[in-house]
């Protein structure tokens, strides 16, 4: 009996063999089969682009400091099942495309496109703000077309010649505002004990657990650096538009007032109060890009070419024994590895040991974009720029939209810190918290009990936090704070009886930052190479951008998908839906993983 049972089985378990193995040889083959049409497809005669035509730029995903790397099956895998993926794009190409088209005889003109684009910071925006102003000294037009521009797309869309709206959008411009959800009712009615351990009185993160409100301090804080993003938006766009402040978004009382004179029509609001310069159907906008720029050689549309393929044909900087290294540190500061939208340490101190190993490089610009994180994986990530700065080599940092709380702390002991006026930086502060449930689970009778060899061992979510263990996490955490503070006094050079003034978790624009003398100055990217370029007197050099190092495996398929393999594989099977089922990649790291449980990090600071 056990026999046959052993024998059904074995017959049951060399099927399922036999059908793995198939599957995986055809899937194989299949893939095989691909990547020859595929080559085929990437061998065929480059179309020749126009010789004079516009440049369009397409601000249609998230725009970021520097697009990451992702998997490339997965990518892949996306791209063939036809899953949603998050489109980035990248803040520096833009940017160099813009300046590129600007002194180009055969870009006549820029299309903006920004019906898609999400929103984003302030900062950004204020980038290629100041590249697009550049484009405009060159006599060139630009035009702006969108059915809806919500403020994000409108502040770009300012800075055009030609202003296009859909007859039936809207101009939407609604102001600034940051709100949070407060649970400390609902907390103290499941009978949920917070545990909150923090130094000063602006660090708000953990209010939200203590109160029902918003503090008038954290309210006062918000209030002083959200009115200046919000000032400098309204002036640049009102500049731009030859229009005063006041008129270009006037009281409720009057906006409504002005409503009514064009029966609520929105779009005939922007067009009489001066907010755009006129009203066409898509049609008609195609026609005026077509009398404007010329008919393409399909007759469908404009003489254009997309940005992005356009950087495709500009030359690469000249080769130079000279190296300036740029790192891009944006999201979250976290410990371990990853290559997520996080700011993984030991990914970074990888980047950074590359620096050390090659002679060439000759100083570091570090863009920093980061609300913050760990405040351990922060000290790991400024203790190696530091060792670089011992080794000769100086260190840039370069603020982008956010640099704050962990931000900060491994930007403090750089040689020089540029910022823009809208970055967000400073909230100089550490905290910790956590919560216990004895009170929620004694009310449904489940109790807790167990030997522990030692009372800080008795440490766990469903018991009390023994009062001694309480104090010596909350005397570690004002350690940590206080050696935040010392990092900044000798990194910035201000005096540790000035720190408190401007700590405490107190956030600061870039503007307030210079004055503070917590940044150096005020500039972006293009300003902390040249910096950099300049204190080591370079002639000529190159700006080489550090990735995360792969392994020989993951080397090996980046380069395959890495190159139009990829595209041209999606474009064979694009409706291919064999593995709709496939689980989207979990992030590969959680966000709060301090093995000490203290953190430097703003919330708030994210939405800007």
């Amino acid at each position: 009996m056990f026999k046959l049972i052993k024998n059904i089985f074995r017959f049951f378990w060399r099927t399922l063999n036999f059908i793995r193995s198939l599957l995986v040889n055809l899937f194989l083959l299949f893939m095989v089969v691909m990547v020859i049409i595929a080559l085929s497809s990437v061998s065929q005669e480059p179309v020749e682009p126009p010789s004079a035509a516009a440049l369009r730029i397409v601000l249609d995903g998230q725009i970021v400091e520097q697009r990451q790397r992702v998997n490339p099956m997965a990518e892949l895998s996306n791209e063939l099942l036809g899953n949603n993926t998050e489109k980035e794009i990248d803040l520096h190409n833009v940017v160099k495309a813009i300046d590129e088209a600007r002194i180009d005889s055969n870009i006549t003109g820029l299309v903006l496109e920004l019906g898609a684009m999400p929103n984003t910071s302030q900062t950004k925006l204020a980038i290629i703000g100041k590249a697009l102003k550049r484009f405009k000294d060159s006599d060139k037009p630009i035009i702006a077309y969108a059915d809806y521009y919500d403020q994000h797309q409108y502040y770009l869309a300012s800075f055009a010649d030609q202003l296009l709206l859909n007859p039936k959008g809207a101009v939407l411009m609604r102001g600034m505002n940051s709100r949070r959800l407060f649970f400390k009712d609902a907390i103290d009615k499941l009978d949920i004990t917070t545990h909150v351990f923090r130094v000063g009185t602006h660090k708000s993160f953990v209010e939200p657990y203590l109160r029902n409100d918003m503090s008038d301090e954290a309210k006062q804080d918000l209030a002083r650096w959200m009115d200046q993003l919000w000032s400098a938006y309204l002036n640049t766009v009102a500049n731009n538009r030859q229009l005063s402040v006041n008129h270009l978004l006037p009281e409720p009382s009057a906006l409504l007032a002005r409503l009514k004179t064009v029966d609520g029509n929105g779009a005939r609001y922007a067009e009489k109060f001066g907010l755009v310069d006129q009203l066409t159907t898509r049609a008609q906008a195609k026609q005026i890009l077509v009398d404007t720029f010329g008919e393409n050689d399909e007759g469908d549309s404009y003489q254009a070419r997309h940005y992005a393929e356009y950087l495709q044909n500009v030359a690469d900087e000249p080769s130079s024994e000279n190296k300036i290294a740029l790192i891009v540190a944006q999201g979250a500061i976290v410990g371990g590895r990853g290559q997520e939208k996080v700011i993984a340490a030991d990914t970074v101190l990888a980047q950074l040991n590359q620096v050390l190993d090659d002679e060439q490089i000759k100083a570091v610009v570090m863009r920093v974009d980061s609300p913050g994180g760990s405040a351990f994986a922060s000290e790991l990530i400024r203790e190696k720029l530091q060792q670089i700065q011992e080794q000769g080599i100086p260190v840039v940092v370069s603020m982008g939209s956010v640099a704050a709380s962990g931000g900060y702390w491994i930007s403090s002991t750089a040689d020089q810190i540029f910022a823009s006026p809208t970055t967000i930086t400073g909230s100089i502060g550490i905290f910790g918290m956590f919560a216990t449930l004895e009170n929620a689970l004694a009310k449904l009778g489940i109790s807790s009990d167990g030997y522990a060899t030692s009372p800080l061992a008795e440490i766990s979510p469903f018991q009390p936090l023994p009062k001694e263990l309480a104090e010596i996490i909350q005397l570690n955490v004002e350690h940590g704070y206080h050696d935040f503070l010392s990092l900044v006094s000798a990194g910035r050079d201000i005096p540790l009886s000035n720190m408190e003034k401007i700590a405490e978790g107190r956030i600061w624009t870039g503007q307030d930052a210079l004055n503070n003398g917590l940044v150096d100055q005020l500039g972006d990217l293009n300003d902390a190479i040249d910096y950099a370029a300049s204190i080591n007197e370079l002639d000529s050099y190159q700006v080489e951008t550090l990735t995360p190092p792969l392994n020989p495996r993951e080397r090996l398929i980046a380069q395959f998908f890495d190159s139009q393999i990829s595209a041209a594989l999606a474009n064979a099977v694009p409706n291919w839906q064999l593995f709709n089922q496939v689980a989207e990649q979990a992030p590969a790291i959680d966000k709060f993983s301090d093995p000490l449980g203290q953190y430097s990090f703003c919330a708030v600071c994210e939405q800007f």
